[in-house]
């Protein structure tokens, strides 16, 4: 009786295995709409041009992919280069984070792009003057690399986003590791779909916590303590250490002048340790509402 059911799913899975191309894609058309969803709830920030280099480089990466699973391109120099670009182009969001602050964040945007094309400068190279069938680079470009991953992991790593931060970075690796060190040494379609399953997990991470987030979410009432601390979490978690300690610092720079009985640490505010008063009053409560707002009017 299970005989014939165990043989349907053999042969699905055989499919399977032998098409994961069709895996990819079936990833990047998800993950491309919770980056739409996405890039609804973020309208208003300075996270827009983030998420538009996010769906960008998905489209990227699908299209390369269809483009070496249709064989359009024979194997060698050309389909190299291409794949080059589109696994780099993985680094720009989170690279775009990083100019994520009001007025410089559209001019950063074209920092963003020049990088690009700075790090895919050895495809050039390998076109104009072939001298095999892949793209090769210098331990220094290598290293170049490398280090924009680790940037961005860094960037999320403190923060409650870690997890996905991991995930965005192994599928960087994953699809850069054909050009880096070649340590996994995946088929290009199962390079593609592990990259594309690992930027998919890591936004169902997210979306999953911004969910969970949304129904304990009390933005009402009376400025308090605990309102400021869910500002701070969401705008770090959001933003990136960079930024968020850039914030701490303003803040408590602002705590010393106006002798707050707080001040802002990482998981939140605390009573500091040279007050005598262990809780702010009410009109230090509505400074710090006027202190936080000014200084988060530039990205949100």
């Amino acid at each position: 009786m299970f005989k014939p059911i165990v043989a349907v799913l053999g042969a699905m899975a055989s499919e399977m295995l032998a098409a994961p191309t069709g895996l990819a894609y079936a990833a990047a058309g998800l993950l491309a709409m919770l980056l739409c969803y996405g890039l609804k709830q973020v309208l208003g920030s300075t996270l827009r041009a983030p998420y538009l280099w996010a769906l960008a480089s998905v489209a990227c990466l699908a299209w390369v992919s269809w483009v070496t699973s249709t064989a359009k391109l024979e194997p060698g120099i050309g389909l190299s280069s291409l794949r080059f670009a589109a696994a780099a182009s993985t680094l720009c969001p989170l690279m775009a984070i990083l100019g994520a602050k009001r007025p410089q964040n559209r001019g950063w945007q074209w920092v963003v792009l020049t990088l690009w094309i700075v790090a895919i400068w050895p495809t050039a190279q390998a076109v104009l003057v072939p001298t095999g069938v892949r793209v090769e680079l210098f331990v220094v470009w290598k290293l170049f690399l490398l280090g924009l991953v680790v940037v961005g992991l860094m960037n999320y790593l403190p923060t409650r986003n870690w997890f996905a931060a991991w995930l965005v970075a192994s599928g960087q690796l994953v699809l850069l590791d054909a050009y880096l060190w070649s340590w996994g040494s995946l088929s290009p379609p199962w390079g593609d779909t592990i990259g594309l399953g690992c930027f998919l997990a890591a936004a169902m991470v997210v979306g999953i916590r911004f969910l969970k987030k949304e129904k304990k979410r009390d933005d009402k009432g009376p400025p308090s303590l605990a309102l400021f601390d869910q500002q701070w979490l969401d705008f770090r978690d959001a933003f990136g250490t960079l930024w968020a300690l850039r914030i701490m610092a303003r803040v408590n720079q602002t705590a010393e002048v106006r002798d707050w009985p707080i001040r802002l640490e990482w998981p939140g505010f605390v009573s500091a340790e040279s007050s005598v008063s262990k809780q702010p009053t009410a009109e230090q409560l509505s400074e710090l509402e006027l202190a936080m707002s000014t200084l988060l009017r530039r990205f949100v």
